[in-house]
């Protein structure tokens, strides 16, 4: 049996579609945070079990009769280090044979991205708990992209950080299709650690050219200091430790964190990956 954590959310949601294409006997088991979150996965014919990282007693149980599963990274604010401890812990207790980790391109414990560091430490609990693992260190999601633009087209600039720094964005559907790949198959790619990129990367100047060519008006980038950028991101309602986390982000992109190309991804797919052009084509042309 296959366990996928964060199975309500986009990328888990996505992996479980995929595997139930490759396969649709697959047996598998969605980690939800409660029974209404598992309703739309129950309607599919998905088994569901309710557990939080934070709650190792719930773990252990959604962890019986698994074989390999999918650890999503949490988006719970924290420590997540030790949220993905808890679950790894808890998988071993259980003799799960298989561990597949979506962490972050380059991870390392120098990263100017504050979740980076979290990652790094979780790549090495993998490792160190000598249970067969695979790592898939994805880039940037170009699905969260649209969210620095923000009112962009409108105003005609895109305010960020990320100075002239090269990118590289793949989506999320590529990434949940290579995922699942994985999990169909995990002997195939037994303690490998992929570097989940598309096939270009880019500068902020370069998106905002593509979104001048794609939506017929002139955008520009504007490179804003990085405080700058916190103090807007907090004047929307964030709390302030969202601002820090999406400001440590910028400031990854700008050291050249994400300015990485790898083909695990192609090779994973059989098929070149989206191009960032061609997802922003999708958002923003009528």
């Amino acid at each position: 049996m296959i366990l996928i954590t964060g199975a309500s959310g986009h990328l888990g949601g996505a992996t479980i579609d995929f595997l139930m294409k490759k396969n649709p006997n697959t047996k598998i088991k969605a980690l939800v945070r409660s029974e209404e979150k598992g309703k739309g996965l129950k309607a599919k014919g998905v088994e569901s079990a309710v557990g939080d990282y934070l709650n190792y007693d719930s773990l252990v149980n959604a962890f019986k009769g698994v074989e390999t599963f999918l650890l999503v990274s949490s988006s719970t604010m924290g420590d997540r280090h030790a949220q993905h401890a808890n679950v790894i812990k808890a998988a071993k207790q259980n003799g799960v044979k298989h561990i597949v980790y979506t962490s972050v391109l380059g991870g390392n414990p120098n990263s100017k991205f504050s979740a980076g560091i979290d990652h790094y430490k979780t790549e090495k609990d993998i490792k160190n708990f000598d249970i067969p693992y695979t790592i898939m260190r994805n880039t940037y999601y170009a699905d969260f992209l649209p969210d620095i633009i923000g009112n962009a087209i409108e105003s005609g600039t895109i305010y960020y950080s990320a100075g002239d720094a090269k990118i590289n964005f793949a989506t999320r559907i590529n990434m949940a299709e290579a995922n699942a790949v994985v999990l169909a198959d995990p002997t195939s790619h037994q303690n490998k650690v992929y570097e989940i990129t598309s096939g270009n990367t880019y500068t902020f100047d370069e998106i905002a050219a593509m979104l001048s060519e794609i939506t017929g008006k002139q955008i520009k980038y504007a490179d804003v200091p990085t405080e700058a950028l916190k103090e807007n991101i907090v004047k929307t309602g964030m709390p302030n430790e969202v601002a820090k986390l999406m400001a440590s982000i910028a400031e990854s992109m700008k050291v050249g964190e994400f300015n990485y190309y790898d083909p695990a991804l192609e090779n994973l797919l059989k098929r070149k990956p989206m191009d960032l052009k061609e997802f922003l084509k999708g958002v923003y042309q009528k």
